[in-house]
């Protein structure tokens, strides 16, 4: 069987933008793979946009999966984030299908990790 481009076969994901004060918050829910971590680049581009804060919040914690590809677009996020030198704060919580796949990969050295929303605000 080859790979299909059928809608059964595309992951959803669903994106929230709202500001916190000065402070741009993406909020995502579902799944980040190979099909939506551009969807999720782009999101970060638009919150780092509308930000007045200094930086901008990812909130992660209404992921259900989180591959490769999402793994690997939460770097470009951040890393475009810092090119505007304005940091990207990820809310994780204890959500195991986000959290795991950043501790195997040892990409917690790496993003600015948070367990809530509120906590990246404050910091």
């Amino acid at each position: 069987m080859t790979e299909g481009n059928g809608a059964s076969s595309v992951s959803r994901l669903e994106i929230a933008h709202r500001m916190a004060g000065e402070v741009a918050v993406v909020a995502v829910r579902g799944e980040v793979d190979h099909a939506t971590a551009d969807q999720l680049i782009q999101a970060v581009r638009t919150g780092l946009d509308h930000t007045r804060g200094g930086f901008c919040v990812l909130d992660l914690t209404a992921v259900q999966f989180l591959g490769g590809h999402g793994l690997s677009a939460l770097l470009q996020a951040t890393r475009a984030a810092e090119n505007r030198r304005q940091p990207l704060r990820i809310a994780v919580d204890h959500n195991r299908p986000v959290i795991r796949p950043i501790e195997i990969t040892g990409l917690e050295e790496l993003l600015a990790l948070y367990h809530s929303v509120e906590e990246a605000l404050q910091a």
